[in-house]
């Protein structure tokens, strides 16, 4: 699509794209417009930036302004003293540094070219994502290599995505190297980011520019099948930048601690802010993981506008943050506590608000969002100051494809609206067999919109599957009510047992509910229905429990699941906690947890 044209018998297209110049955004020698219009954001026309040309113009604007601070991990010095490295960048060194990347790669890399970032978490990472979009070629966002994580996920991407060139730091070659040669395969050359002179941005030439060409591939978690890599365009990008800040704005400053290889993390603590002049502050996930408590301190010191996390950021706070630390937070400025990425639950949220209400934590702040890469992240959001809506529905009922509001009671499951589409997008709700819209009832979740991206990187059969009939076919099960979005499992996890629907998610809260773990629920086939298996991870001290005690608490989830589902629990099986299978993002991996199973790999530790 180029500009001045409109796609046809397409529903999600991006609509009538016409190009225009700004002046601000334009750099000596520039080639093309900075911008473009898109006509189905809302109901008139909307004028949008590419967003290296946002970053150009803040530079000029308000060169001055801090456009990112990183928090390093802290370092121990001695024997108690503790230190912690601040990197703040303003728009003008952001700028800087992405052309002097930019120059680099315009010298080795032609346009169009997959540029792989692998980088630390750290303020390199932004400037060579940058760069990559500053340089019109094609950005791989992936991370660096690291001791503790697999690279069977990072060489399978490489090998699919074929960079031209790696983009990294001096600190890491030697691992990156080590990834690289364990692919069989030459990827051109090594840039190393954080050594590349800023003198050089001098030599920086803006390259032409269209709303269709890929700006990178946003490589999917692998929850359900092997990593694809997502096309995202330059259109996509601005309309979901423009969808984030239509619902975040007005906002000075965020706080983020996601993973920036990740599509939350890269549109809602890269892209967005960016594109809105605000100032996000960055620390790493480890640090994060180890410490939750310097996620809420950065808010309170930054006194941020918004934030975001997933579901389990809010349990891992809450169980890891005393209140000690708590009192020592206020969180009073924090108007947006976004969660998506996974699964919201109603008591997480709940347990979240209690904990830090003391530290002036309001709660309406919570936001539930739907979001997935396909989508350049943002399908639905629940607007600002109306905190996590709930509602319970009868369960027998979803478990039979109807919806049925009820009361709180035993029979029921309690379950969080996601809130209303973001601007341009449309959702429907249909019988995945046969594509009819399917009203009150549970159904797949299909998009359209300007941010619906148009395929996978050379895999024309999955995105003919997936993309069919100008909709993006989600694999989610859900349904509307109200007007928001509930979302209840994955088709591919779905356990169907005697003609009905059980979502593993459902019976997953209730096993929860019984034991301190983290439980995972998948059918496995059986004569002659599916046979339910419960997959729990645990700390050490129940892994150990004494035959006896462990028989006992497989007897309570057996009967609680019973009671509550109807189902027959087949077996039961605890497991030390990291042993069930992740994606990057966290997400359990049911089908590779049910391979597992069926090949033995599961059991009990013995006492």
């Amino acid at each position: 699509m180029s500009a001045g044209t409109t796609r046809t018998g397409d529903a999600s297209a991006t609509g009538s794209v016409s190009a225009h110049a700004s002046a601000t955004g334009s750099a000596p020698g520039d080639a093309s417009a900075t911008g473009f219009v898109l006509d189905t954001l809302g109901p008139a026309p909307v004028g949008l930036e590419y967003l290296a040309d946002t970053v150009r113009r803040f530079a000029v604007e308000r060169g001055d302004a801090p456009a990112l601070t990183v928090l390093g991990d802290r370092r121990v010095r001695g024997r108690t003293r503790r230190t912690e490295t601040v990197v703040t960048l303003t728009y003008r060194e952001v700028d800087e540094r992405a052309r002097a990347v930019a120059a680099e790669l315009q010298a080795t890399c032609p346009p169009g070219t997959r540029a792989a970032v692998l980088c630390p978490h750290d303020e390199h990472y932004v400037t060579a994502f940058l760069g990559c979009l500053y340089a019109g070629v094609i950005a791989v966002p992936l991370y660096a290599p690291e001791l503790f994580r697999s690279q069977t996920r990072l060489r399978a991407v490489l090998r699919d995505s074929t960079p031209g060139c790696v983009l990294t730091t001096a600190p890491v070659r030697s691992a990156v190297r080590a990834a690289l040669d364990g692919t069989g395969r030459r990827y051109g050359p090594v840039l190393h980011v954080d050594e590349a002179p800023t003198h050089r941005a001098q030599k920086w030439r803006r390259p032409p520019a269209a709303p269709d060409d890929v700006a990178y591939l946003q490589y999917t978690s692998g929850s359900t099948g092997a990593p694809a890599g997502v096309r995202v365009t330059q259109a996509n990008l601005a309309a979901a930048a423009h969808q984030m800040r239509s619902r975040f704005m007005p906002a000075r400053t965020a706080v983020s601690w996601v993973p920036l290889f990740h599509d939350m993390g890269l549109i809602c603590a890269v892209a967005s802010p960016l594109s809105a002049g605000m100032h996000m502050v960055h620390l790493s996930p480890m640090g994060f993981l180890h410490r939750p408590h310097r996620w809420l301190q950065a808010l309170s010191d930054y006194r941020a506008d918004w934030t975001v996390t997933p579901n389990f950021g809010l349990t891992h706070c809450v169980r890891r943050v005393g209140a000690e630390e708590a009192a020592t937070l206020d969180l009073s400025r924090l108007r947006a506590l976004a969660i998506g990425g996974e699964p919201v639950h109603a008591q997480a949220v709940a347990a979240f608000v209690e904990a830090f209400a003391g530290a002036g934590l309001d709660p309406r702040a919570p936001v539930p969002c739907y979001g997935l890469a396909e989508a350049t992240l943002s399908v639905t959001m629940t607007p600002n100051g109306t905190g996590a809506l709930s509602r319970h529905f009868d369960r027998a009922a979803l478990t039979a494809g109807r919806v049925l509001p009820v009361p709180p009671g035993p029979d029921s499951v309690r379950l969080v609206s996601n809130g209303t589409p973001v601007p341009g997008v449309s959702v429907r709700i249909v019988d995945p067999a046969t594509g009819e819209e399917a009203p009150g009832r549970v159904g797949e979740i299909r998009v359209s919109g300007p941010n619906r991206t148009d395929g996978y990187w050379e895999a024309p059969e999955r995105t003919a599957r997936v993309f069919a009939g100008g909709w993006l076919r989600t694999g989610d099960w859900g349904f509307r009510h109200e007007g928001g979005l509930y979302v209840v499992g994955r088709l591919d996890d779905v356990i169907i047992v005697r003609g009905r629907n059980h979502y593993p998610e459902d019976i997953e809260a209730t096993v929860e509910s019984v034991a301190p773990v983290a439980a995972t629920a998948v059918g496995v086939a059986g004569d002659p229905t599916a046979r339910l298996v419960v997959l729990m991870e645990a700390d050490t001290a129940m892994t150990v429990l004494p035959a006896p005690d462990r028989a006992s608490l497989a007897e309570r989830v057996r009967q609680t699941v019973s009671r509550q589902h109807g189902l027959a629990v087949h077996d039961v099986v605890v497991v030390r906690r990291g042993t069930l299978p992740r994606t990057t993002s966290g997400k359990i991996q049911r089908g590779l947890c049910r391979r597992r199973y069926l090949a033995g790999e599961f059991a009990s530790p013995r006492p």
